[in-house]
């Protein structure tokens, strides 16, 4: 009975490696990141209005930890392309587009290499903004004014900063 037992096991796991259906994880990651640039993309063509988050809330919401990571590995990929003025530059084009405070904006600014930000955990920054949600929409708004300046407002400009398998 042990040999029956191993041998299905056997079969079983060759089966599951020959599995040809997708990932739901890598599903999931590539929708969220389609829906966070769809968002800015929306964003982008009337600032006023400020991003939406319909990769939050709606129909399917998006998983909170995917959406973290991929605005944290558009940051922090911008961070490593861009200079410390273009990093200004993000910052401006968001206060003064919407109104939002400067200081309030470089707590997360960190991410993205202003020289100005205080350089905080992700732990610390959540607090400062006081919970998940609000600091995932300073990250959007990051992500939008580096869309608008650096990446001459094409969110596709964002696809280069994607996480990948």
């Amino acid at each position: 009975m042990g040999r029956n037992s191993q041998r299905r096991r056997s079969a079983r796991a060759a089966r599951t490696a020959l599995d040809a259906r997708p990932d739901l994880s890598e599903i999931s990651r590539v929708r969220a990141q389609k829906l966070l640039r769809a968002d800015i993309a929306t964003w982008m063509q009337n600032p006023s209005k400020g991003p939406g988050g319909s990769f939050i809330e709606g129909e399917r919401p998006s998983d909170p930890t995917m959406v973290w990571a991929i605005l944290m590995a558009w940051l922090v990929g911008a961070k490593e392309q861009i200079s410390e003025d273009q990093a200004r530059d993000a910052v401006e084009w968001v206060s003064d587009s919407l109104g939002i405070q400067h200081d309030d904006l470089l707590q997360a600014a960190g991410f993205i290499g202003h020289p100005d930000a205080p350089s905080l955990t992700l732990n610390e920054a959540v607090d400062h903004y006081g919970d998940p949600i609000a600091f995932t929409l300073y990250m959007v708004l990051l992500c939008g004014g580096l869309v608008a300046t650096v990446g001459d407002a094409d969110p596709e400009w964002l696809k280069q900063f994607d996480l990948v398998s």
